[in-house]
């Protein structure tokens, strides 16, 4: 089984591909700013540069992969969390440039690389949710273009946490209606999105004062439902389930959620099950990424 993974070098992504790794039916190709991490050396493990910010890095990165065997199952868990706005080297919000359309650009480059009966998972999130009630300023539109520019956003939060938080919470919308969409036009693909819950220390806010990080740590883990928090062990130890075993071949596009110790089905936002915004996401990304290649 070829597995190809973005994400796969710190927190529950590394934890992840220790998962992977340890089946002997097993090969990764991760992509990677800082080669292998701390993963172990394998001879099943292929190692290839990547900078998700960049979005010629990415298709660098995909026309490297699709140059060997077809990919059983592509696992989009790379992001990020930022401490205050920044723009892409391509000009746009960075956070949706990783979190959402470098991740939208690989399943475009790499769906005709699929093997038959193969998979695509995208981490996202509970933030996405309003109803979860999560200290993070919750999404109030995927509209691409306000997404990648936020100055053109009417709705803009005023506050630079705020802003932040709604920037990231927003791209992880994205990735639930990227998955739905996915098995929308692609029904031959497993598709799922995954959301890992709160998991202290994966390095996710790494742009954040480790100070800082202390404190909002403990106000997240005190704020938050018990059953939204969750361990790099149990949340990695899923997200490597999610990505091989049998149960999930037949996956649509579905949303599952880490509750306790617990993996469950569950239903996303009410924005996250629109049709229309899923429809229009994808159109709207890909009008995007042919905009920025020009």
């Amino acid at each position: 089984m070829r597995i190809v993974m973005t994400g796969a070098t710190s927190g529950l992504g590394e934890e992840t591909a220790r998962r992977l790794l340890a089946r002997d039916d097993v090969t990764l190709t991760i992509g990677s700013r800082s080669g292998a991490g701390d993963l172990p050396e394998s001879d099943r493990l292929t190692v290839l540069p990547l900078d998700m910010a960049r979005l010629a890095d990415v298709e660098t990165f995909c026309e490297r992969v699709g140059e060997k065997e077809p990919i059983d199952a592509l696992v989009l868990n790379a992001g990020l969390q930022l401490s205050k706005p920044a723009t892409s080297p391509d000009g746009i919000e960075l956070t949706f440039a990783v979190n959402h359309l470098a991740h939208f650009l690989m399943i475009e480059q790499l769906r005709g690389r699929l093997a038959e009966g193969a998979r695509v998972v995208l981490t996202a999130s509970g933030t996405h949710d309003p109803k979860e009630k999560a200290p993070v300023t919750p999404p109030d539109h995927a509209n691409v273009d306000w997404l990648a520019y936020p100055d053109r956003d009417p709705q803009l939060p005023k506050g630079t946490r705020q802003r932040v938080m709604r920037a990231y919470s927003t791209s992880k919308l994205c990735n639930i209606l990227t998955a739905h969409e996915l098995a929308r036009r692609h029904p031959e693909v497993a598709t799922l999105a995954f959301d890992p819950g709160y998991v202290p220390g994966t390095g996710l806010a790494r742009e954040y004062p480790r100070w800082l990080m202390a404190i909002v740590s403990r106000i997240i883990v005190h704020s938050m439902a018990k059953d939204r928090t969750s361990t790099v062990p149990v949340s990695g130890g899923y997200l490597a389930e999610l990505a091989v075993d049998p149960r999930h071949a037949d996956a649509a596009g579905e949303y599952w959620s880490v509750r306790g110790t617990d993996l469950l089905k569950v239903e996303p936002s009410t924005l996250a099950r629109d049709d229309d915004a899923a429809r229009k996401l994808w159109n709207d990304s890909a009008a995007l990424l042919a905009a920025l290649r020009t």
